[in-house]
Order: C-alpha cells, then sequence, then structure tokens
C-alpha cells in the first residue's frame, strides 16, 4: 500500500471507526470486572467462575488474533471491519439476555471474535498508510481511543450496576458500536487481498497451547498435582514445540512468521508491551473486588478508583507518541519504567492499610509510567521490521496484549483464592490475596526495566531503528 506524506482524511475516518470500535469492546471487558461480586449472586457462582467472562472473552480475542495476517492478506479490510461489527453486536445482544453463566459466556467469545478481528486491523491500518514519520503519533492517538476503554470501563459498570443493572453494560455499547462500524467500513480503503493457504495444522497447535495454559492457570488453586495443571502445562510446552518445528518449514504458507522473532529489537518491544498489558489488567481486576470485597466500597466507588489513573493515561498516549517521534525512546522508557515499578511497590508497602486516596495514587503513578511506554514500546517494536513483516508482527504484538490480559485475569484469580486464609474471613482473605498479587506484578514490573535496559543497550551499538 503506498505511503503519502500527507495522511488522507478517508484513512484518518477509518482508523477513528475502527478504534471506536475496539474502544466500545473493551469498556464492556473492563466493566465487567466491577460487575463480578454481583454476577456472583446473580449466577450463584465463585469468583474464580465467574472471571472466565473476561478470561473467555479475551482468549477469543487472543485466538482470532492469531489469524489477523491470515485475514488480512485474504479479504479486504472492509469486509473484516463488518464481520467484526456483525460479531460484537450479536455477542453483546446474547449477553444482554443471558440469565446463566454459560449463555453469558457464549456471548462474550462472539464478543472476543469481533475484537479480535478490529484490534490488530485498526494498527496495521496506522503502520501501511501513515508516513513513518507521523506513525507514533497516530499509533499513541488511536491508543488514546482505545485506552479510554479501560480509562471509563470500571467507572461505567459502577454507574450501570448503581443506577440500573449490569444488563445496560451492553445495551449502552450496541448502538457505539453500530455508529462506529458504519464509519469504519465507508471510509475502509481497498487492500490487495490474495486468499492464502489456511494452515489448520499450525492454529490448531495455537489453540490448544493457549486454551491448555490457561485451564492449568485457572486449576493452580488445586496444586500442581491436579491432572488440568501439569496436564495442561505439558500439552502448551509439546503444541508450541511442534508449532515452531512446522513454523520453520520453508516454502509453505503460515499462520505467523515467526521470521520476525529473530529480531532482538522487535522481541523486546514485544515483551515491555505485553508484561505492561498483563499488569494494567490485572490491576483493572484486582483492585476493584479488593475495594468491594476487602474494603466493603460500593460498585461505583471501586469502579471510579481506576478512573484518574487511566484517563491521565489515556490522555498522555497522543503526547508521549510525540515525544517518541522528536526525541526518541530511552528518556520516556527508562521514567516509565521507574514509574511503573514504584507504583507496584507502595501498593506492596501499604496493602494492609489501603485507603481510597492512596489506591488512586498509586494507580496514577503506574499509569503515567504505563502511558510512556505501551503504545511506544509497539511502535518500536514494529519499526525494527520490514514492511512486508508488519502484519506477523503486529499480529504477534495484539495477539500477547490480549492473551496476557486472559491469563492476568485468571491468574490474579488464583492468587488472591489461595495466598488468603479463608478462617480470615472473606475481607481479611482478599487482602492478603491481593498483596501477593501485588507481589507477583512487581516482578513483571522488574522484568519490563530489564528489557528497557537491553534495548537502550541495543540503541547505543546502532541495532535500533527509529
Amino acid at each position: 500500500m503506498e505511503v503519502h506524506e500527507k495522511v488522507a482524511p478517508s484513512v484518518i475516518w477509518s482508523i477513528i471507526g475502527t478504534a471506536g470500535m475496539a474502544c466500545s469492546e473493551v469498556l464492556v471487558e473492563t466493566s465487567m470486572n466491577v460487575t463480578f461480586p454481583t454476577l456472583m449472586n446473580v449466577f450463584n457462582q465463585s469468583l474464580n467462575n465467574v472471571q472466565w467472562i473476561t478470561t473467555a472473552y479475551l482468549l477469543a480475542v487472543t485466538l482470532t488474533i492469531v489469524l489477523a495476517a491470515y485475514l488480512q492478506r485474504s479479504f479486504k479490510f472492509k469486509r473484516l471491519i463488518i464481520a467484526a461489527g456483525t460479531a460484537s453486536v450479536i455477542g453483546g445482544v446474547i449477553c444482554m439476555l443471558s440469565n446463566a453463566l454459560p449463555v453469558m459466556l457464549l456471548g462474550r467469545v462472539i464478543q472476543g471474535i469481533g475484537t479480535g478481528i478490529a484490534m490488530p486491523l485498526l494498527f496495521s491500518i496506522i503502520m501501511l498508510e501513515v508516513p513513518r514519520a507521523k506513525q507514533g503519533s497516530f499509533v499513541g492517538t488511536a491508543g488514546m481511543i482505545v485506552a479510554l476503554a479501560p480509562s471509563l470501563g470500571p467507572t461505567y459498570g459502577g454507574i450501570c450496576l448503581a443506577a440500573l443493572n449490569w444488563r445496560f453494560n451492553f445495551i449502552f455499547t450496541l448502538p457505539i458500536t453500530i455508529i462506529f462500524c458504519i464509519i469504519a467500513a465507508r471510509f475502509m480503503s481497498d487492500n490487495e487481498s490474495h486468499r492464502d493457504h489456511f494452515n489448520f495444522s499450525e492454529y490448531l497447535l495455537i489453540v490448544l497451547a493457549l486454551v491448555a495454559l490457561t485451564l492449568a492457570v485457572n486449576n493452580l488453586s488445586s496444586g500442581f498435582a491436579s491432572p488440568l495443571v501439569w496436564g495442561g502445562l505439558l500439552v502448551t510446552v509439546i503444541s508450541f514445540v511442534i508449532f515452531f518445528k512446522l513454523a520453520k518449514q520453508e516454502g509453505k504458507a503460515h499462520i505467523i512468521n515467526i521470521a520476525v522473532l529473530k529480531n532482538t529489537s522487535f522481541n523486546l518491544g514485544l515483551l515491555i508491551y505485553t508484561f505492561l498489558q498483563f499488569i494494567q489488567i490485572s490491576l483493572t481486576f484486582v483492585i476493584p473486588n479488593l475495594a468491594q470485597l476487602g474494603l466493603k466500597t460500593s460498585a461505583l466507588t471501586s469502579g471510579m478508583l481506576l478512573l484518574l489513573g487511566s484517563l491521565l493515561s489515556a490522555f498522555f498516549g497522543p503526547v508521549m507518541g510525540r515525544l517518541l517521534d522528536s526525541q526518541g525512546f530511552k528518556k520516556l522508557f527508562l521514567i516509565g519504567s521507574f514509574l511503573a515499578m514504584a507504583g507496584i511497590l507502595l501498593y506492596i508497602i501499604f496493602a494492609q492499610k489501603l485507603s481510597i486516596a492512596l489506591i488512586v495514587i498509586f494507580h496514577v503513578m503506574f499509569m503515567t509510567g504505563f502511558s510512556m511506554m505501551y503504545n511506544n514500546s509497539m511502535t518500536i517494536g514494529l519499526q525494527q521490521l520490514e514492511v512486508m513483516h508488519i502484519a506477523d508482527g503486529n499480529a504477534l504484538f495484539n495477539m500477547l496484549q490480549q492473551y496476557s490480559g486472559s491469563i492476568g485475569t485468571a491468574a490474579m484469580s488464583v492468587i488472591i483464592a489461595i495466598a488468603g486464609s479463608p478462617y480470615q474471613g472473606q475481607s481479611k482473605q482478599v487482602v492478603m490475596g491481593s498483596q501477593a498479587a501485588f507481589i507477583v506484578l512487581f516482578i513483571f514490573a522488574l522484568l519490563i526495566f530489564a528489557c528497557v535496559l537491553r534495548l537502550i543497550k541495543r540503541d547505543k551499538q546502532g541495532l535500533v531503528k527509529n
């Protein structure tokens, strides 16, 4: 696709429409975390079962994103965005009408398919049709639009729950999804497409690996002796080993071109992005449930706790993108990683004495650091690749983004369940479990810092394109 010095209005509108669709879907995703205590009573289920509303959705998003490169090569972008909107609306209607957890899960899986098509398409449009010198700003702006969802999601969910009921989480977003889908389809430009051979065996192996790993993590509370745990981990390892062997064969069409993983700078950007998403989505699960079940706040209050930090992060997205374009990534990533580590560390230190004010302050600190690195790590990572490999790199970024959120929600649920003693009462158990969850998240913040240092070292050696 030809890149012009100026970005055509049609490209801008197609980006707005696609980003708006993705935003409305992620809005529902993060709003549901606030409703879990209520849905535990409505469906008569445990927290570990109810969290599948998020885990199943994100797993469906991930398994659809795996197909992103294949879909974008094989179909017109306009058809893909219409398919995404249709799935999102059908899934939303099913969720809205659901009266049992399995029905809700079916609707969330269908919605996940829609999000899994739209999310990577958004960033492919930017990386293919926006000049390189403006990509940081556009990725930052698109990221801001999408980031408004986790910014507003918990508050939105809390308001719906307090004023109406949880079904309105879906009712209000359906017309928004339809409007943005129409905008995106109207202005989406034609792309060259040719139907590739679909490598079913590779896709099946990825599905087996990710589903098995999710089941293993969800059942960790049963111990490693549980067949679902050790069996799931075994299936995951075997599936990935076979997948990488098949993916290295030349002369065949592959689901994802793993040659992009030979680029160390790309890998570092990918890891920073994935770990940041893991922490952020984990916090949107831990904090509202800690507030409601541990600190006994209302659903509305628990949703408001994340609002300020998330809004600031969304606002900073385009600003940080412009700073990346003008000054490079080193200072941004160093300061950002320090702020992220500090925010999580303070949660650990004050876990037993958290107040509403402290939760907000620590979250603002983390989300400020998050905004400095998150979208920029994707921009830096994709800029390391040749144009022909953008779709594959984009698919990996979006796949791991969603799966890290899925596995993060599942892992936090298990940690909270096993780290606190039930004999202490639910409130104390959730507080103790949340402190253990924050410790795990701090380890991931340290891993981000290590990746940042490695990326800076490579940049000094002239091995990073920016």
